[in-house]
């Protein structure tokens, strides 16, 4: 076997040595971690675990609360702190006290109320070891996508987002602030445990580094296969339900290189009936349709990723090193109702097997329908165990128009209460973010979006900036310094939060390196794969804002649009009865509001409330929140209630009910005054209006 003459060739000819046990962690070993593909295959040496900061909505505690566990708003204040230096304030964003190497972050394009967007005009610093002067600072976007000082394809564009996979180390913490108020962001690094021996990030052995920058770059740029190494192939035509294998040559190796090639494309369903199976020593451990294997999903879509690789030909090639101690089989199985050629070369290479070596797993989830209400959290696979978990492709079908996309990763590592890896939307996880307006194909070493509707790298001249995310979609993710070590158990799940009810298809392939004794709850779904593709509707309208038989009125509810209304001053206008049609009206009682408009703080109207009887009553209120919004304070017969409401979000929803307290009616009435005591810096000025929805009250049980 060749294998490792020809990595050290490939070594030569990009200047740089593999990566041996390595005696810290720095940018270069991290760097040499990056490209180094039998790294992956075996446990880290230091053994980190993967962690995450992000914007995640914080009302997201505990699954038992449904509410708050599928909460969306991802944006709104969700940082540290703020700290004050030299008069300037800064937005804690990220802080993690050990010793770590952030190795992943991403930021959008800043959207504006109007609806278009604009860069974050904002500095990003990182501060390490606890320095008072950051190791770097820049552009909050420039910084991370490819035009600044960390370069392409390292950072890159993606989409209205700046995505960075390059390493920064630090041997005792790190701190990220931004100097203007955060919108959505993640910061993903490795926490390693104390004592690892760290070089932290300088500016100096930053520039010691760029000739090794260099050339790893131009490797993730032109990934290369492994020329070498002993050869295996299958050449056949598979009939129905037939299958094919081959044996790996005998004794310790590794399976180092994966291509395959179908006779004929043109039926898009040979890339779900046909399965790739492969085991070693004895165990199957990889399952795995082979559309969902090399991450093109439904049909051919080519793109160029790091570890693997699908050509406009047809040709997919996988890269992931495969080791086994004594014997492999790789198979392919046609479970399509029609004959399907397969053409399959491999090469396998030397392994040193030791303690550290772990198995490579694949397995597939497919499910239809997948309800997107009430919201439910999709899980791509459970292990138990040790391993390293590498990466995941997620093909979907959505029915409709609007986006399905919303929902968030959750990653829970040795069997933590709360998960470490708690994202903010399924595009922000695959490195892109305003799904529901960019239909695009991209492609990156680590990421790519292969197909979106009906557009793949193939036919998609330009981007269209439009909302085309009905039919099919195809995300993938695969990782490299950002694999995700487990010691016990790893659970990965993504929401599923659509912004409209209707049924979905998931279908997922995830990918994972474990131990003998590591187990998965993904196994064979030999059935699943040979349904055919579920065609989204042809020519389907945008679902209705209105759906049929949902618009109702709240129990209990007295509609603010039919209450008397006073205002404080002549100047503020109040719309009694504003159409909410386009917001989706089955979220308001009765479908409409009263809107209050050309207010500033200080501002407030009176309703009174007519409430039969003497007693005292609980009070609700229901309220509007939007891109121009204010901060709300409530008062109920004179008497201030709870605290002030932020009723600003980047798009048009409902508060939900806002209790009040217990009041006493007088002359058989209550007055509720809402005042506009201050604006959210994120809201559109003159960002003082509001909408009230409705008064709920409710009476205490006899």
């Amino acid at each position: 076997m060749k294998s490792v003459a020809w990595c050290c060739l490939v070594a030569a000819a990009l200047g740089y040595t593999p990566a041996r046990a390595a005696e810290s962690v720095s940018i270069e070993s991290m760097l040499d971690e990056m490209i180094d593909r039998d790294a992956v295959a075996r446990f880290p040496q230091f053994n980190f675990r993967l962690r995450q900061q992000s914007s995640y909505d914080r009302r997201s505690k505990t699954p038992d609360d449904r509410d708050g566990w599928f909460a969306n708003k991802d944006h709104t204040s969700q940082f540290v702190r703020v700290e004050t230096k030299g008069g300037r304030r800064e937005w804690v964003l990220m802080e993690h006290d050990g010793p770590g190497v952030l190795v992943r972050s991403w930021m959008p394009d800043k959207r504006v109320p109007s609806g278009g967007r604009t860069p974050v005009n904002a500095t990003v610093r990182i501060y390490l070891d606890g320095e008072g002067r950051p190791a770097i600072e820049g552009h909050a976007l420039d910084l991370f996508n490819g035009t600044g000082l960390i370069p392409r394809p390292f950072a890159h564009k993606s989409l209205a987002s700046a995505v960075s996979f390059f390493p920064i180390p630090y041997a005792k913490s790190c701190k990220i602030t931004l100097d203007e108020q955060p919108f959505f962001f993640i910061y993903t690094y490795r926490q390693y445990p104390a004592g690892t021996p760290i070089r932290t990030f300088t500016m100096a052995n930053f520039r010691a580094a760029r000739p090794k920058i260099e050339r790893v770059g131009k490797a993730l740029i032109h990934p290369a296969a492994d020329p070498t190494g002993e050869r295996v192939t299958i050449a056949t035509e598979l009939k129905p339900g037939a299958g094919a294998s081959v044996a790996l040559p005998a004794g310790a190796g590794a399976l180092r290189d994966v291509s395959l090639k179908l006779g004929d494309y043109t039926d898009p369903q040979v890339m779900r009936s046909v399965v790739l199976k492969i085991e070693f020593d004895g165990k199957e451990t990889v399952w795995c349709p082979v559309g969902d294997f090399f991450g093109s999903g439904v049909g051919l879509h080519p793109f160029i990723g790091w570890w693997r690789t699908v050509a406009e030909d047809g040709t997919m090639a996988c890269r992931w090193v495969m080791p086994y101690r004594k014997s492999g089989r790789i198979t392919l199985v046609n479970l399509h109702k029609q004959p399907v050629t397969v053409n399959v070369a491999a090469a396998v290479g030397d392994w040193t097997w030791d303690d550290r070596t772990m198995y490579f797993h694949a397995g597939w989830r497919h499910e239809y329908p997948v309800p997107t209400r009430p919201f439910s959290d999709f899980n791509y696979n459970t292990l138990t165990g040790r391993g390293v978990y590498v990466g995941d492709t997620l093909t979907v079908m959505n029915p409709l128009m609007r986006w399905w996309g919303e929902g968030d990763a959750k990653i829970w590592v040795d069997g933590e209460r709360f998960p470490s890896i708690f994202g903010t939307g399924t595009e922000d996880y695959y490195g892109y973010s305003w799904g529901g307006k960019h239909t695009a194909f991209y492609e990156h070493p680590f990421h790519a979006q292969v197909r979106v509707g009906k557009f793949n790298k193939v036919n998609l001249k330009k981007p269209p900036f439009e909302r085309d995310t009905k039919g099919y979609s195809t995300e993938t993710r695969t990782r490299a310094l950002d694999t995700m070590p487990f010691g016990k158990s790893l659970q990965v799940d993504m929401e599923v939060w659509h912004w409209e009810p209707c049924d979905m298809a998931y279908a997922v392939g995830s990918y994972w390196y474990g131990f003998a004794a590591t187990t998965t709850n993904r196994t064979p779904a030999p059935k699943e794969a040979a349904k055919p593709f579920i065609p989204p509707p042809a020519n389907a309208p945008a679902p209705p804002t209105r759906p049929a038989g949902r618009v109702k009125r709240f129990d209990n509810a007295i509609e603010c649009e039919v209450l008397k209304a006073t205002a404080s001053r002549k100047g503020v206008k109040i719309i009694r009865k504003q159409n909410l049609k386009r917001y989706g009206m089955h979220r308001w009682s009765g479908g409409q509001h009263m809107f209050v408009r050309d207010t500033k703080v200080g501002d407030f109207v009176d309703l009174r409330v007519p409430v039969k009887g003497d007693q005292a009553v609980k009070v609700l209120v229901h309220a509007t929140t939007s891109h121009d919004y204010g901060i709300l304070r409530f008062s109920v017969n004179g008497q201030r209630t709870g605290k002030d409401i932020d009723t600003y979000s980047a798009k048009v929803g409902v508060t939900g009910p806002i209790p009040l307290g217990m009041f006493t009616p007088v002359d058989g009435a209550i007055t509720l005054r809402a005042e506009v005591v201050a604006s959210n810096p994120r809201s559109k000025k003159p960002a003082t209006f509001f909408g009230l929805d409705c008064v709920v009250i409710e009476r205490a049980r006899k």
